[in-house]
């Protein structure tokens, strides 16, 4: 779901935005911001296999210039305006880190049981991010929103 609502949310941008994908695992939506035009391209995890994995995919696939970085979400603080975010996280913790995101342009939330819809989209209202669409497949969710930045 998080693929097809970055590729659908930047299909007319022009080249050049940027991205963060959060809790990127093996790198998949870093890599695909970068294929859909993105200049500046990070992934950050916690987890140093994923890290590792994520890299060694990079190479696979010949995807240069995303920075894979082993790193704590909670203490991600970029230095500019990030124009997607990509975080597919635990709902407590999504909700945890929802107001580091007002700086941004689009966010694309993952990871989130359907049970706890409601909780994330009150936090969402609270941090004044402006939910545009709910995705629901099986028991999961994931949710565009929108942040004070904007293409």
């Amino acid at each position: 779901m998080s693929l097809r609502l970055l590729e659908q949310l930047t299909r007319a941008w022009k080249n050049g935005w940027s991205a963060a994908d959060l809790g990127t695992g093996t790198g998949v939506l870093a890599f695909a911001a970068k294929r859909f035009g993105a200049q500046s391209v990070v992934g950050i995890d916690i987890d140093p296999t994923a890290i590792s994995t994520a890299k060694a995919n990079a190479r696979l696939n010949r995807i240069d210039g995303v920075n894979f970085h082993l790193a704590d979400v909670r203490k991600w603080n970029p230095a500019h305006a990030t124009d997607v975010i990509a975080a597919n996280l635990f709902s407590d913790l999504l909700i945890e880190i929802l107001p580091n995101f007002k700086r941004s342009g689009w966010l694309i939330l993952s990871g989130i049981v359907r049970t706890q819809e409601g909780q994330l989209i009150a936090a969402l209202r609270r941090t004044k991010l402006n939910v545009v669409r709910v995705k629901r497949r099986g028991k999961w969710i994931t949710i565009l929103a929108r942040g004070s930045v904007g293409l």
